[in-house]
């Protein structure tokens, strides 16, 4: 399964109404084209997984950098998996918290993933590197863990 990981900046902090249009209309693309993934939104910065059929997910990544939402845009890992690390498509917002979100088809909190699929020895790098972008922005953002 070809995977895609980037980051980004958002051009202007993201409201909960632009985060949860980014949310559905991902949703019903994705869906469509069978890629799943995450996506994470912290303090302004983006970083995503994309997996699926390498065109599809290179398509996807194509307008992502066309998407004038988006600034300083890098692509950090891709490769090959040998199967799934999202079986749906999912987001997490760890700066929000409203149960609007939790309602949202796709939501998952991002703790309780990274509770359920702990790192081992086995685990692909993807989810290294978003549980090491996640534990960094934590680390930045103090404020932000939940008490």
């Amino acid at each position: 399964m070809y995977h895609l990981v980037y980051s980004s900046r958002a051009v202007h902090p993201f409201s909960k109404e632009e985060l949860i249009n980014l949310l559905t209309i991902s949703r019903i693309a994705n869906k469509k084209t069978g890629i799943t993934g995450m996506l994470i939104y912290m303090q302004g910065k983006f970083i995503q997984v994309l997996e699926g059929d390498q065109q599809k997910v290179e398509a996807i990544y194509k307008k992502i950098q066309d998407d004038p939402r988006h600034k300083q845009i890098s692509k950090v890992l891709v490769g090959n998996s040998p199967e799934r690390i999202f079986n749906d498509w999912s987001m997490g917002f760890k700066n929000l918290s409203d149960l609007d979100f939790i309602s949202l088809s796709g939501f998952k909190d991002i703790d309780s993933f990274f509770i359920i699929n702990p790192l081992t020895e086995e685990t692909s790098m993807v989810l290294v590197f978003l549980k090491l972008f996640y534990d960094k922005n934590l680390a930045d953002y103090p404020e932000m863990i939940q008490r």
